[in-house]
């Protein structure tokens, strides 16, 4: 009698892919009926006779679930084993010993006890094609895309313990989705946070209210299946988290403000910033009329948003303006807003000596316009160096060093197979991507070689695709083809055919620092130059490779790094240990060691430093060391950074996504998104199907 609501193929595929890891195989099916508050319950481990008992139940106005996490195998025991049993007791948050999925919920707005009409579930799928592309913009790998028979469903799959944290962790991941995207037509719903929540059972009828003509009953099914349901690690939701800040932007007195609560609406109109104001039972939003970064931003683009609790955050949709934050606004239209008090005090005690000091010429005495001994007063009034850094994008070397001191030359050195060539790759992509250009010797690898290596790390997981080898992955040649196009101009390979002699090779660099303006030269590595005309003896030609890197530096107002074999060694890495003399490590500025997070790394380093085994070094894959800071005195300082298979990026956090300027803002036509697949072939989806591919097939 019940097999007008039931797709039979649709709720086995259901059930196979929200058990595919169970570990009992255990899954509770629940029958609800708006007419009785307690619902009918069934616990099975077998899709055929959950299907046999399904058929003999009514189901007219009502509607299946399945709950998607592990359940205890225990609640197999209890009245509802292998039947449907009404009012019977169902799984709760505490019978939940695993959770697997982490559902997003597009629901169209209406009242209560109803169906959607057509054109609110054209709302909501486009709307998931929104909340789909921003997520896979942080990182997330594909999810199941499935019809609720009123809304989109996007499931992530995760691998997380059923414990308070997590619980707290996804509550605030859609309640951060929901003021994101959340508008009059489509929410999100922002209960699914539980452990023991359920889904609605693909292949069965979504039955809310009347069957009628404009607000029918429809179908649920699953849409898109992934080649590969990749769990999303725990930092991937954290980072999104962040968006929406927790505690209150509180200015400071020297900023004319007192300690209260900020007030967010004053200051927009004080600044003739146009917005729309939305509330949602978190805060409110304020829909900007542009971004403030780009005017071109427009429409629901960009907002600001303040919580309950007073705490502001800052959103825009375009790739450019992702590392954007509230503070980032503030400071556009308040530069000195978060000033220190010193800086502010010292602004206003030196500022007006950034001025050249101006002397009377005297012909017959050159000596004091330039004299050997300066005085006290003398450097005082001298005019302020302009110092100039290079942002890595590693934040660990950028926030204790500001960076790579343009005018200097730093060293790079790890074991075999540490991952100095891959990092300096990841280094080379954050230095364009933050406006520099840069020239690179790689006088291991051809041209080819270094450029396939370079283009899957400015790819990322998302711009990337499974190979015919386990652990291949390959970039699509239409992405390939727009990051070589992005690196045009700001990346200069240097030709291997012309030779390894050193001192040819300086004369180039120089001439192509004059020539394209270079902020970085890269030399990969010293060993494979010929440095022999240098001097006969290796230790004094070494001396003299780094001497002459430091003149050029200085001279062209560049920062030049290269790379250094260690000799072989039988304790822990230290900079000591770069082939050749001391003098090399004391020539240089910075010096940076690689080491990989083995159980090698962690033996020597807890006998060196007695480490403890909860030391943040070894929370990452490989660790970069600051062995030597000459400016600031850093020394010993580790940071963990983690290598990602897919993309071969060694990244500052496991959830990090950087987006390089390829991805930015690419116009339209100009984008590639493969045609959907069915998933029937198993093949991997990219973008969500247009109309006519499957979604308004609801008959």
């Amino acid at each position: 009698m019940s097999k007008q609501y039931i797709d039979e193929n649709e709720v086995r595929k259901a059930v196979s892919i929200f058990k595919k890891d169970s570990i009992s195989g255990l899954f509770e099916v629940r029958i609800a009926s708006k007419s009785k508050k307690e619902p009918t319950v069934g616990y099975f481990t077998d899709v055929n006779v959950m299907l046999e008992k399904l058929y003999k139940q009514n189901l007219r106005g009502k509607n299946v679930y399945i709950v998607m996490n592990e359940i205890n195998k225990a609640c197999y025991a209890k009245t509802a084993r292998d039947d449907f049993v009404q009012s019977a007791s169902a799984t709760g948050d505490k019978d939940i010993i695993g959770r697997w999925w982490l559902l997003i919920d597009l629901d169209p707005i209406r009242p209560t006890d109803t169906s959607s009409s057509d054109e609110s579930v054209a709302k909501a799928k486009e709307k998931a094609q929104k909340v789909y592309s921003f997520l896979k913009q942080q990182g997330f790998s594909e999810p199941v895309i499935g019809f609720s028979g009123n809304g989109y469903h996007l499931l992530y799959r995760i691998c997380l313990k059923n414990t308070n944290e997590v619980n707290d962790t996804v509550k605030r991941f859609l309640n951060t989705l929901n003021i994101l995207f959340t508008d009059d037509w489509i929410k999100v719903d922002t209960a699914n946070f539980n452990a023991s929540r359920v889904c609605k059972l693909y292949g069965t009828l979504a039955q809310k209210g009347s069957d009628t003509e404009e607000y029918p009953h429809r179908m649920s099914r699953i849409l898109s299946i992934p080649k590969e349901l990749s769990p999303i690690p725990i930092e991937y939701i954290q980072k999104v988290n962040e968006i929406i800040p927790t505690k209150a932007d509180t200015p400071q007195r020297y900023n004319n403000y007192n300690g209260e609560k900020f007030d967010l609406v004053n200051w927009m109109d004080k600044h003739s910033i146009q917005y729309k104001p939305y509330s949602t039972s978190d805060g409110t939003k304020y829909i900007l009329d542009h971004c403030p970064f780009n005017e071109e931003h427009t429409g629901k683009d960009a907002m600001i948003f303040q919580g309950n609790g007073g705490a502001i955050g800052f959103h825009c949709f375009h790739d450019s303006c992702q590392d954007k934050k509230w503070q980032d606004v503030r400071v556009l239209f308040e530069p000195d807003a978060y000033e220190r008090k010193w800086q502010r005090q010292d602004k206003m005690m030196y500022g007006h000596f950034n001025r050249a000091k101006k002397h009377e010429p005297e012909p017959l005495h050159p000596t004091e316009q330039n004299p050997i001994w300066y005085t006290p007063m003398d450097v005082y009034n001298m005019p302020r160096k302009e110092v100039h850094y290079i942002k890595t994008g590693y934040t660990g070397i950028d926030q204790k060093m500001y960076g790579l001191k343009k005018k200097g030359i730093s060293v790079l050195t790890g074991l075999r197979s540490a991952g100095k060539s891959t990092w300096l790759s990841g280094m080379i992509l954050n230095v364009i991507q933050d406006g520099n250009i840069v020239g690179c010797y790689s006088g291991e690898l051809d041209e080819q070689d270094f450029m396939r290596w370079l283009i899957q790390q400015a790819a990322g997981k998302n711009g990337v695709e499974p190979g015919r080898y386990e652990g291949q992955y390959n970039v699509p040649m239409k992405n390939r083809e727009l990051i070589s196009k992005w690196l045009q101009g700001k990346l200069f390979l240097y030709n291997n055919n012309h030779g390894n002699n050193f001192k040819l090779l300086c004369n180039e660099i120089e001439k192509k620092i004059k020539e394209d303006k270079l902020d970085l030269v890269v030399l990969d590595n010293l060993m494979a130059l010929d440095i022999d005309d240098l001097d006969y003896q290796k230790l004094e030609a070494q001396k003299k490779f780094a001497l002459e890197l430091k003149r050029i530096a200085k001279d062209e107002d560049v920062h030049i790094m290269f790379v250094a074999h260690p000799r072989k060694t039988v304790t822990f890495l230290r900079l000591e240990d770069i082939s050749g003399s001391g003098d090399l490590a004391n020539a240089v500025d910075d010096a940076f060691l690689i080491h990989r997070n083995n159980e090698d790394f962690k033996i020597r380093s807890r006998e060196m430093f007695k480490w403890k085994d909860d030391h943040i070094a070894y929370s990452g894959t490989n660790v970069i060391e600051v062995a030597k800071d000459r400016e600031n005195g850093t020394q010993d300082w580790f940071i963990p950074i983690w290598y990602e298979k897919e993309s071969r990026r060694m990244k500052n956090s496991l959830a990090e996504n950087i987006i390089y300027g390829w991805q930015i803002d690419i116009p339209k036509e100009t984008q590639t998104e493969p045609e959907m697949v069915d998933y029937l072939d198993g093949s991997e989806w990219v973008t969500l199907p247009e109309e006519g591919d499957g979604w308004d097939d609801f008959d």
